[in-house]
């Protein structure tokens, strides 16, 4: 995954844990994963795994797509 689409997925991952007042700490512990690694994810510095989005998109109530609005894959 190219750097443009990590950062570009980590900033949707981080707009909508604010749209729902979530602390990254408050996120992290409802996804089971450290603050670094949710650091780390809205940062663009690592990607999630397909169980890490679903876990987020549960925890967040929206469907998956949601955190790849408007990403134009570079294939």
């Amino acid at each position: 995954m190219n750097a443009d689409i990590k950062h570009k997925l980590g900033r949707n991952i981080k707009v909508e844990r604010i749209r729902k007042y979530l602390s990254q700490e408050q996120f992290a512990e409802m996804i089971d994963m450290s603050v670094s690694y949710v650091s780390k994810l809205e940062q663009g510095l690592t990607s999630p795994t397909a169980i890490v989005l679903f876990k987020m998109s549960k925890v967040l109530n929206i469907p998956m797509e949601e955190f790849f609005k408007d990403i134009e894959a570079e294939i």
